[in-house]
């Protein structure tokens, strides 16, 4: 063997070919067990997501405003008569909530001839009228109309009811109308109580929300026994970017709820959407092998299922 080593040493050389330096690092990558990961980078994708979702709401359907080409709906109430419209209780000033059926969830569509009828004729008696500072709008109610006439010309107007008289605010334009007919001012003001009645609020999106969290209980139990998943997390990772979501999902609800957003579809299931994906991705993610992303695929389905079966019982 010692003759071997020396021929060997003879033909190499005696010399480390590598320096101490380098196999000191070179021992310490391979023996390194755990190497650190970029933890940011999973909540910077979900940020991302979430403003990419807001950026799109913002361009969207909800950052353009229907507006009638040269004429007022007053002129166009004398010349086109009306196909459809929508009406919603809203006492915000600043936002309009009515739009085309299917956009808004919980406003009461118009498309009976009587309903347009009584409309076209309010419209027809508008006139231009001025607002002042103290006049304080004391009305019994205040509703947001979206208006689609023959031609496919749309407007939208805030109309505040009284038994007296009815003033009309063009949204698009800020100009106000005053109709000064007692019978139609009383007649459009006991359509518009009317449907208070049956009008979407916040009574029954509770109840949706409960039978929602209530399923998703019974399911996420009922999968856990099946496929028998764990609670809890799988690591400080898991926990971490969990926890990031549940807070900028809070956050973005109340946000929703003070900007007058969450009754619009658009921004409900493109919220859905950003939910969904961030939790099948981040249970697959981290417990694939334990089948954690199952718990997220069934919820989606039941809470879309029951979605849709909400909003086609409103509608």
């Amino acid at each position: 063997m010692t003759a071997f080593k020396d021929k060997l040493d003879k033909e190499l050389g005696a010399t480390p070919r590598f320096t101490q330096a380098l196999q000191k690092n070179i021992s310490q990558q391979v023996h390194q067990a755990n190497p650190t990961t970029r933890r940011w980078q999973y909540p910077l994708i979900i940020l991302g997501t979430i403003i990419m979702l807001l950026f799109i709401i913002e361009l969207g359907p909800l950052g353009r405003s229907d507006q009638a080409k040269n004429a007022s709906f007053v002129e166009l109430a004398q010349q086109e008569t009306i196909k459809r419209y929508t009406m919603i209780y809203n006492a915000d000033m600043e936002t309009f909530m009515a739009g085309r059926p299917g956009w808004t969830i919980g406003q009461k569509i118009f498309e009976l001839s009587n309903d347009k009828d009584l409309l076209q004729h309010l419209l027809q008696q508008a006139t231009v009228t001025q607002i002042n500072g103290d006049n304080p709008f004391r009305f019994q109610a205040m509703r947001d109309v979206w208006a689609e006439f023959e031609n496919g010309q749309v407007v939208k107007m805030k109309i505040f009811l009284n038994e007296e008289y009815t003033v009309i605010e063009d949204y698009h334009n800020k100009s106000f109308y005053q109709v000064n007919n007692e019978d139609l001012a009383k007649a459009y003001l006991d359509l518009a109580l009317k449907e208070d009645d049956i009008a979407f609020g916040m009574k029954g999106l509770s109840i949706f929300l409960v039978v929602l969290f209530v399923s998703h209980f019974f399911v996420e139990k009922l999968m856990r026994k099946k496929f028998n998943i764990p609670k809890g997390y799988v690591n400080k990772g898991h926990r971490r970017v969990s926890w990031i979501i549940k807070i900028v999902n809070i956050v973005l609800v109340c946000f929703f709820i003070l900007k007058g957003l969450i009754l619009f579809t658009v921004v409900i299931i493109g919220y859905l959407t950003v939910i969904v994906v961030n939790s099948i991705f981040i249970d697959y993610y981290y417990g694939r092998e334990e089948k954690r992303h199952y718990l997220s695929i069934s919820s989606a389905i039941v809470g879309l299922l029951l979605l849709g079966i909400f909003i086609f019982y409103i509608s």
